[in-house]
């Protein structure tokens, strides 16, 4: 029996390297897309970043953020280099985009078809202007590899509101018959109309109108943007529903005001001096009064 657990200690020594128990990250990185590195456009709307990541280490995963300054195309090219000791058939480094609203709108992991590929490519069309994140993070608890992200950005047209027009005009209902020629009779003479002039006192001048009580208007966030200032909000209400320039506003959780400017016929834009995290945390909902 004695024989028996030498060889058990002994095995167990020898076993191998030990697989982490960890969840990869650093205690004091709870929250790493809390600080995410800044990927900086060139003049050729370009951008770089290389590292490299290590489940072991407790550097398991890599933040990027991204600023589109207007509507348009990302696009997105992670090449990525295993060490050749190390490399399994299960290997995966996993790409999450995450939009503003942190809603994932792009992934590339052991779930679809790029699964173990060493290079993914990710585009992303129609994306409106603000702050995107991208997610890269190891999959297997053995795993290390290094990597270089590539970032472009091509501006596009804002996308047109698309009208079903005339679908929802109703049909017009069936008309009286007009007959082609007039069947008035020959001998028919009208009434002449009698005219009755009521002479009394003169009419007061009539009182002015009080003016219409000021307009509220509610509108929901549709989009945040760092600038210089504060953050840069974009809400879902422009001209076309009544919002205008210069319209004072209140994020409902939020003390701070601010004031509309760069009215379209979908959209209005503000600065607000909070941060987005604070927006992001309130009901994204604002008021806006004239």
């Amino acid at each position: 029996m004695r024989w028996i657990v030498s060889i058990s200690i002994a095995l167990m020594a020898c076993g191998g390297p030990q697989i982490p128990t960890h969840n990869g990250y650093k205690p004091k990185e709870a929250k790493p897309w809390k600080k995410p590195k800044v990927l900086k456009f060139d003049d050729k709307m370009e951008a770089k970043a290389d590292g490299e990541v290590s489940y072991p280490d407790m550097r398991r995963a890599r933040w990027f953020q991204v600023d589109l300054p207007a509507n348009g195309q990302l696009s997105l090219m992670l090449e990525i280099t295993p060490p050749g000791d190390a490399v399994n058939d299960d290997f995966d480094l996993g790409m999450e985009v995450f939009d503003p609203s942190f809603h994932v709108i792009g992934k590339a992991d052991l779930e679809d078809g790029d699964a173990h590929e060493l290079t993914k490519k990710k585009t992303l069309v129609d994306l409106p202007p603000g702050k995107y994140l991208i997610h890269l993070y190891l999959q297997g608890r053995m795993d290390t590899a290094d990597f270089v992200l590539h970032a472009s950005f091509k501006p596009t047209a804002a996308a047109e509101v698309k009208s079903n027009f005339p679908a929802e005009v109703p049909f017009v209902p069936v008309l009286p018959l007009v007959p082609l020629q007039d069947d008035t009779p020959r001998n028919y003479k009208p009434d002449k109309p009698v005219v009755v002039v009521h002479r009394g006192p003169k009419a007061p001048t009539p009182k002015a109108p009080d003016p219409p009580p000021a307009t509220t208007l509610t509108a929901r966030i549709i989009g945040i943007h760092v600038v210089s200032g504060g953050t840069q909000i974009t809400v879902g209400r422009g001209k076309a529903s009544g919002a205008a320039d210069n319209m004072k506003g209140k994020i409902n959780g939020i003390s701070a005001q601010f004031t509309t400017d760069h009215c379209n016929e979908q959209t209005c834009s503000a600065t607000v001096a909070a941060t987005p995290d604070q927006i992001k945390s309130s009901a994204g909902t604002v008021t806006l009064t004239p």
